[in-house]
């Protein structure tokens, strides 16, 4: 975001982006509020993650490069559009564009790092009182989030009961992971389509 400011033109400066956050401006209270919107971002794109990764076929550099286009895909499409602040002021428009789509990539990428290294039994985070008292701190740090965090145990706990009853055997057809990944493969294309459209209508 400061890249963009220092190749914008000074009438930036002051003007409110689409986010909600004054250019130029560094405050507490707006660096408080983007930390605040990374955990909820983050415990988002972790549950994303979870839900898709038994889905992922190859070795794991594949797996973490389709991560990663798909996240740029389908949340690129989500922040680049034509209207509003951030791709009509801010210059120059390739820029803009170029990482408002690579942050959500490299998103993908590293999350998908991040979620297998906390997941593993020697993994630091799940030593010790760490384990707990770690959570506790950052829920502190962002209540924000406890909304989603509640979601997301819900989701997670439904789902694991189930697979512990054998209540979704079903699932281990090749079928079913034909269909599922499927989904998640029309939702990558879709989100590349929308993409190429806002670019064309920007460009």
């Amino acid at each position: 975001m400061l890249l963009l400011r220092v190749t914008s033109p000074d009438r930036v400066v002051g003007v409110i982006s689409d986010d909600g956050f004054t250019i130029g401006h560094v405050t507490l209270g707006g660096t408080y509020n983007l930390l605040m919107l990374g955990a909820v971002v983050g415990i988002i794109g972790a549950g994303a993650y979870r839900m898709v990764a038994p889905w992922l076929i190859g070795p794991t550099w594949f797996r973490r490069l389709t991560t990663g286009l798909a996240s740029a895909a389908v949340v690129g499409s989500m922040l680049v559009h034509a209207d509003g602040v951030d791709f009509t002021l801010l210059q120059p428009t390739w820029l803009a564009i170029g990482l408002f789509v690579a942050l959500p990539g490299l998103f993908g990428v590293v999350m998908g790092s991040a979620v297998d290294a906390v997941r593993r039994p020697d993994s630091w985070t799940a030593q010790g009182r760490r384990r707990w008292l770690l959570p506790l701190i950052l829920v502190g740090c962002f209540p924000v989030t406890v909304p989603f965090l509640l979601f997301a145990f819900v989701v997670l706990g439904v789902s694991e009961i189930a697979r512990r009853a054998k209540l979704l055997h079903w699932r281990e057809t090749w079928e079913y992971a034909l269909v599922v990944r499927s989904f998640w493969l029309l939702i990558a294309i879709a989100g590349l389509v929308a993409l190429w459209k806002d670019i064309e209508a920007l460009t």
